[in-house]
């Protein structure tokens, strides 16, 4: 029992001598003499390489040129430079102000009214597709460019996922993207001068309100249109 207090005090003390200090809580399953080359190379700096074998979410977007650490701002600094570690559990290891963020350096610039939108808005773990990415707390990697990431599918998977072929970010009515000439049915005369309720009427879908835009039979007018010929004409 003392020699195995002897050997457990020495190693700590050992261990006390060579770390610089304790790491971050998000780096603490990697404290310990046996973890120091996780991230070390002996007689080295911290190779950004070894960070880049656990963050790989990371290491996949510098390899196709996306997302802010492709950059640059950030593109061949040490990693080391902006997250320092051995600064104890409660250091922030990621010094981020959201508020000061250029999101014009990321894959997905911001325009519109996202602009203005608070970044707690999308950036949540709901909406984080891989379930890995998912439990890393904190993360604002992981979204994808899918508006029904973070709004709700008006439509009802009728339409389809192209949103910007009718919406664009300033708003979402009116659908200035959209052109009547480009649909099946064309307006034309008094056509041109008919409010869209009037022939895409509200219903319900599921129990919620529906606007139906795709499969209307435009080629029956009896819907719209009283048939004053009493179906005489077919």
């Amino acid at each position: 029992m003392k020699t195995f207090l002897f050997c457990f005090f020495i190693t700590s003390l050992t261990f006390a001598q060579i770390s610089p200090g304790e790491l971050t809580t998000a780096h603490a399953d990697l404290e310990g003499l046996s973890n120091c080359t996780k991230c070390h190379e002996l007689g080295e700096k911290v190779l950004n390489s070894k960070c880049l074998d656990c963050h790989s979410e990371i290491k996949s977007l510098i390899t196709v040129g996306e997302g802010f650490h492709s950059s640059g701002d950030v593109k061949g600094k040490d990693c080391s430079k902006c997250h320092p570690e051995h600064f104890g559990r409660n250091f922030r290891i990621v010094n981020f102000n959201p508020d000061e963020f250029d999101h014009n350096k990321t894959s997905y610039k911001l325009t519109g009214a996202h602009v203005k939108t608070d970044c707690e808005k999308c950036h949540q773990s709901k909406n984080i597709k891989d379930p890995k990415m998912r439990e890393r707390k904190g993360t604002y990697l992981g979204l994808n460019f899918y508006c029904f990431s973070c709004h709700e599918d008006n439509h009802q998977k009728t339409i389809g996922e192209n949103c910007n072929a009718c919406h664009n970010t300033e708003k979402f009515k009116p659908a200035v993207n959209f052109d009547h000439e480009k649909a099946k049915f064309k307006l034309t005369g008094l056509h041109l001068k008919v409010d869209c309720i009037k022939c895409h009427q509200i219903t319900k879908k599921d129990g919620k309100d529906f606007q139906k835009f795709v499969g209307l039979n435009y080629r029956n007018c009896s819907p719209c249109h009283n048939d004053v010929h009493k179906e005489k004409f077919g």
